[in-house]
């Protein structure tokens, strides 16, 4: 979390910013570059490397990574493809799971499939 008697670096927030920028193919202002990795350090993430992690597994959202991270899901295990959940299309664990379209019991089932199946 944040430390706030000493806030996170303004390069650490520009190389959480340019990550954003990059996975989501969205311009921010450089305030609203921050906010948005201010999410990121507020979730507990401060290694640009895992969200870099997360954001190609396309969880745009610190808190749904959060959540994923916590109950063990890897960014890896997140970005596998699924046509599974509430909506009718494929997509990764996690930006299902991001868009309410995928419950964290199908994710985690999911994983524990593709374990079993794949050793």
């Amino acid at each position: 979390m944040i430390n706030e008697s000493s806030p996170p670096s303004s390069t650490l927030l520009d190389e959480i910013g340019a990550r954003l920028e990059r996975a989501t193919a969205h311009t921010y202002t450089t305030s609203a570059r921050h906010d948005a990795a201010r999410a990121w350090l507020e979730a507990d993430f401060d290694d640009v490397e895992e969200i870099a992690a997360w954001l190609a597994a396309r969880c745009f959202e610190a808190a749904s990574a959060r959540i994923l991270d916590d109950a063990g899901l890897t960014p890896e295990q997140a970005s596998f493809r699924t046509t599974a959940g509430d909506a009718d299309y494929e997509d990764t664990i996690a930006f299902k799971f991001t868009n309410g379209d995928l419950s964290l019991t199908e994710a985690r089932r999911i994983v524990t499939n593709e374990f079993w199946n794949e050793y």
